[in-house]
């Protein structure tokens, strides 16, 4: 919250209500342009993201793109998704009738090789930063994926870019979509992470056939993101203040982040932890290895004034979840209360 750079929203937001009226009148269907050519410009700087204007949707949420998506591919496309992953996308492409493959995640991405064994011709992987283990996939296992979405005509995969801003150790690997020489990739990004999470504006950049088949089924669709916040967004971009917000976000989220890690590895439980995906993202993995179980930690630390959430919720359908492991965020607090955070639940665990 205190990181949010409210007074130069709040002057760009207002510098627009008065200065273009017009935009009270609905707009383009995809998102005003200015917006998307801005969006199109910064993938490309930054993710090395291959696109025009003209293949950006922009919408209110990542739900959303993925509800067009559901639209654009084939009707008997079965989906898969990584397994643990993220649940709100579970259920929103299972409430468009479709069924979803739950396809185990190893320690460089989703199992290329049980994917390919599967029936699935659509494929969601968070390839930048996975959800929530935090495995990055390298370019070998990136370039594996796609001779398998290459393998058949109408096989396609979803790039959900998360967290990719918020990398605290060396170069990010380009995103999945640039070394997509085959149209295959579908690439999805939001603005909630990286500037609020209220900021419901999100971005879908569609590869030259689902384009056309947007144009075809979705032409007639109205926009979902207000004008105004369309515009104060594109403002906000073009005057270099996004930059500036993502390099003091990660400054502050690193320094949380290293204050938490530092002060665990100096606990008294230092030898029954592992901290797992720790180089990106706003939290990370802890693995208690001191005979207590997922909802065993859980419990203590509730009973201590902690709450805490495990990492099972994350595991789609029957499969077995990671043992003894929790999930801990750190981006709400100062790193004086991570520390007294890490010492608290040190207390609390060791046996």
């Amino acid at each position: 919250v205190e990181t949010f750079p409210y007074a130069t929203w709040a002057k760009l937001s207002k510098e627009i209500m008065y200065s273009q009226p017009d935009l009270i009148y609905p707009g383009n269907q995809k998102g005003d342009f200015c917006l998307r050519q801005a969006i199109a410009d910064y993938l490309h700087k930054y993710r090395s993201v291959h696109c025009t204007a003209a293949q950006i949707i922009v919408g209110a949420g990542i739900e959303y793109l993925l509800m067009i998506l559901n639209v654009l591919f084939d009707s008997d496309s079965l989906f898969a998704m990584e397994n643990p992953g993220y649940p709100k996308v579970y259920q929103t492409i299972t409430n468009c009738g479709r069924t979803v493959e739950a396809i185990d995640v190893t320690e460089t991405g989703i199992d290329i090789a049980a994917l390919g064994q599967s029936k699935a011709d659509i494929v969601y992987v968070t390839p930048s930063h996975q959800f929530p283990t935090g495995v990055v996939m390298p370019i070998g296992k990136r370039l594996e994926l796609l001779r398998w979405a290459d393998e058949k005509p109408n096989r396609f995969v979803i790039e959900d870019d998360y967290d990719s801003e918020l990398k605290f150790t060396g170069k990010p690997i380009p995103s999945l979509q640039g070394i997509d020489t085959a149209g295959k990739v579908a690439y999805i990004g939001t603005f909630s992470r990286s500037i609020a999470p209220s900021v419901r504006i999100a971005y879908l950049v569609l590869p030259p056939a689902l384009l056309q088949r947007y144009q075809t089924l979705c032409s007639y669709y109205s926009p979902t993101v207000s004008r105004f916040e369309q515009h104060t967004l594109f403002q906000f971009m073009k005057g270099g203040h996004f930059e500036r917000n993502i390099n003091r976000n990660r400054n502050t989220y690193r320094k949380r982040r290293d204050a938490f890690v530092s002060a665990l590895k100096a606990s008294p439980i230092a030898n029954q932890i592992t901290i797992m995906g720790a180089n990106a993202g706003l939290h990370f993995l802890l693995q208690v290895q001191n005979g207590m179980s997922e909802a065993e930690l859980i419990a203590s630390a509730k009973a201590n004034g902690i709450c805490l959430q495990g990492i099972s919720p994350y595991y789609l359908k029957n499969r077995t979840p990671m043992a003894h492991t929790i999930l801990l965020g750190f981006a709400h607090h100062t790193p004086e209360e991570l520390q007294q955070a890490a010492n608290l639940l040190a207390s609390i665990w060791k046996i």
